[in-house]
Formats: structure tokens, C-alpha cells, sequence
């Protein structure tokens, strides 16, 4: 059974149709509301009058057929027509004069008001996803947001779990890559932030471009703590990996030196201040390896080679990186170096 579902054939609506339609045809045109109102017609005075027959056409959700004129209510011989959207009664398309002469019209007048209730539902539909989608990573990144207010919104959105937050930064002129539906995409200054649902975050592409791309969280209040992190490297792009060196990349690393005052990342990188890019890198494949066959094959180099790095390294800086304590040193001094653009290895 049709259902009445308020506010979609607004008079705007209404007076478009038959300011449209009327000239056209030479019949009288009206179009009530769900409540049987006239709210727009070929015939001005009768705006705001209540339609019997349009009313009937509502109560039994059918076509009126109305062969002879009734003195009595005024109502003259046409057909009613019920609109309907999504299966609910949005209204009633009338056409006066004899129902074999105009029937065809009320119909193909009733299913273009329908069509044109759709596409005006889906525009409506579209720029409330937009602007929910824009509120929400608004909020996510300028941390004005709560944990119930990005879970609401993330309802509204009808996104489901789990979700992640990436940050992205092209470089100018670079191709940007594309997002469907189960994204949610803001441009701020030089970033793109895009929020993904169902596990689908995007993919870095090869090149120029840096990003961080989130873990996928069940927990709204998860995601404005990763907003807060990705918000504090945006500070220092040169932490931001490039695709080609995010098997390297440590986000904890990178987040403790974007949180490291500037005096003492100048004191960290003054350590490693005479090693090269290519000992800088090795540090971070013996960090992120299981072994050192591993870090010397993802380094392409033999095994021999590495060792050598690994004793010059121990040389320069008085710190042997085979110590895992020493190599976290190690390693806190090439991610301040690489804050303060001593060092381009990410």
C-alpha cells in the first residue's frame, strides 16, 4: 500500500510544472498536494481550494475518472492522476475534459512530474551527502569534532565499517587519483583528505605523490585520534612518504620527531650529520627488516656491503646499529634530520 510521504512536491515544483505544461496542451491542468490542495493550476483562482476528486484519488490510490460535471462541488468532467515516489503519494496530477480525451495526457503529465520529483530527490540527496561529507572531514581536521558527531555523520552518509582517514599531497600539476562512493574527499591548502569506508582506502600511486593512509578503525573515536596524528605531519611534509619509500617508513617514528621541539631535533641530527643518504636508508631497512639478509636484499646490495655500512655508521656516529637500542637512537636522529630538510630520503 502507497504511504504519504510529506514535502517533496513543493509548490515550487508544482507552479514549474504547469507554467511549463499548461501552454502546451489545451486542457486545464492542476496539481494538488498529499493533501488533496490545489497548489498549482492553469486557472489561478482556484489555488488553494481542496480538489474532491483528488482527495478521493488519494484515499483509494487509483486514477479518478470523472465522466459528468457535479453542480453541486463544481468539479468537472477529467481525470486524476495520484503521484507516487519511492511508493509513496506525493500529490495528484488533474486534467479537465472528457476522461477518453485526456487520460493519456494525465498520465504521461503524472509520470513527468514523477520523473522530475526523482531527479529532484537525488539532487537533494547529493548535496546533503556533500555538504555532510565536507562537516565532517572539516571537523576531523581542525579537531573541532566529537567522536558521536563524526559517528552520526558517518551514518548519515550511510558508510559503513570500518573506516580510515588518509592524508595525501600531490605536488602541483600532478595527476590525482580518482575516488568512488565509498569515499568522502577535502582539499585543504596543498592536502587532500579523504575518508574511506568498508576497508576501501585509497591507493598511493607511484610518483610524486606523499601520503599516509590510514588503519581501518570500528571506532569513530579512533579515527579523530589518527585526524590528530595525520594533522601533525601535515605540519612537515618531508615526513610524508612518497610510495616508493613507504615500505621504510615508520609512522610512530615520523610522529615523534614532527613532536619534537626544534632545539632538540637539531641536537638528534647533528649526530648523523656526516652520513650519507644511502647509510641514512640502510638504517631505516635494518629497522623495518627481520634480518639483515632481508634489509640487504630489499636494499639491493650483498651482504658484505651492508656490513661495511653498518661499521661506517658505528664509526661516524659512536653508535652501533646492531644494537637495537642504539639503532632507535639512530633512527630518531634520521627522522629529525629529514624534519628539518637535511636530509630527502622519504
Amino acid at each position: 500500500m502507497a504511504h504519504k510521504r510529506t514535502g517533496v512536491l513543493t509548490h515550487t515544483v508544482a507552479v514549474r510544472v504547469v507554467d511549463t505544461i499548461a501552454p502546451r496542451i489545451d486542457y486545464p491542468l492542476n496539481i494538488m498536494d498529499e493533501r488533496g490542495i490545489i497548489i498549482a493550476s492553469s486557472d489561478p483562482k482556484r489555488v488553494g481550494n481542496l480538489h474532491p476528486d483528488a482527495l478521493k484519488a488519494l484515499g483509494e490510490n487509483r486514477t479518478i475518472f470523472t465522466h459528468h460535471a457535479d453542480p453541486a462541488t463544481g468539479q468537472q468532467p477529467g481525470v486524476n492522476v495520484p503521484l507516487l515516489l519511492d511508493g509513496a503519494l506525493q500529490g495528484v496530477v488533474g486534467v479537465t475534459g472528457t476522461p477518453k480525451a485526456v487520460a493519456p495526457l494525465a498520465q504521461l503529465i503524472s509520470l513527468t512530474v514523477q520523473l522530475l520529483l526523482t531527479q529532484q530527490e537525488e539532487h537533494v540527496r547529493d548535496t546533503l551527502r556533500t555538504t555532510v561529507a565536507s562537516e565532517m572531514l572539516s571537523g576531523l581536521v581542525s579537531g573541532t569534532s566529537s567522536a558521536q558527531m563524526v559517528a552520526e555523520q558517518l551514518d548519515l552518509l550511510e558508510f559503513p565499517k570500518p573506516w580510515s582517514i588518509s592524508l595525501l599531497r600531490p605536488q602541483e600539476g600532478q595527476p590525482l587519483p580518482s575516488f568512488g562512493d565509498k569515499h568522502a574527499v577535502l582539499a585543504v591548502n596543498n592536502a587532500l583528505w579523504v575518508l574511506s569506508s568498508s576497508g576501501m582506502a585509497p591507493k598511493a600511486p607511484e610518483g610524486a605523490l606523499r601520503s599516509v593512509v590510514g588503519t581501518p578503525r570500528d571506532d569513530a573515536a579512533q579515527l579523530l585520534v589518527d585526524a590528530e596524528n595525520w594533522r601533525t605531519l601535515d605540519g612537515y611534509p618531508a615526513l610524508i612518504p612518497r610510495a616508493a619509500s613507504a615500505e621504510f617508513w615508520d609512522a610512530d617514528l615520523a610522529l615523534a620527531a614532527a613532536r619534537t621541539p626544534a632545539g632538540y631535533s637539531r641536537t638528534l641530527a647533528a649526530r648523523i650529520v656526516k652520513l650519507s643518504e644511502e647509510h641514512a636508508r640502510t638504517l631505516l631497512a635494518l629497522a623495518t627488516s627481520a634480518s639483515h639478509v632481508d634489509a640487504a636484499e630489499r636494499l639491493n646490495v650483498h651482504r658484505n656491503t651492508l656490513i661495511q655500512r653498518m661499521e661506517r655508521i658505528k664509526l661516524v656516529t659512536g653508535c652501533d646499529p646492531r644494537i637495537p637500542g642504539e639503532l632507535l637512537s639512530l633512527l630518531g636522529s634520521v627522522y629529525a634530520s629529514v624534519k628539518l630538510g637535511e636530509l630527502h630520503i622519504f
